[in-house]
């Protein structure tokens, strides 16, 4: 467990439940944010047709969560710094993690966020 799932973790729980509508669950919350930073970096890196409008929707997504991760009384630029770091980490650690999230939930959370 890094750093910042232990930071997660241990929020109390009136702040857990804060990411609910949302996410899920903070260890959702953390998977949805460690693959936009996943994403970002991909598309960054292989330039797919159009890729300066994902780069663009993948960062006011990644906005969009840091304003809604203030809105709990958290410092959420922060925290997703903290998240897109662990995924830095694996990757250049060449270590894959063990993602408990469909492509499906993935979506819907991705379009929750755009809507708040």
């Amino acid at each position: 467990m890094t750093k910042i799932q232990e930071t997660l973790a241990a929020l109390p729980e009136e702040k857990k439940a804060l990411f609910v509508p949302v996410f899920g669950d903070v260890d959702k919350f953390y998977t949805a944010v460690y693959l936009i930073a996943r994403n970002e970096h991909v598309t960054e890196q292989e330039k797919p047709e159009r890729y300066e409008d994902r780069l663009q929707v993948i960062r006011q997504i990644r906005s969009k969560v840091e304003k809604l991760v203030s809105s709990f009384g958290l410092d959420g630029s922060e925290i997703v710094a903290d998240i897109a770091s662990d995924y830095f980490e694996d990757y250049v650690n060449y270590k894959e993690p063990d993602i408990r999230m469909t492509n499906e939930e993935f979506i819907g959370i991705v379009q929750k966020i755009a809507q708040a």
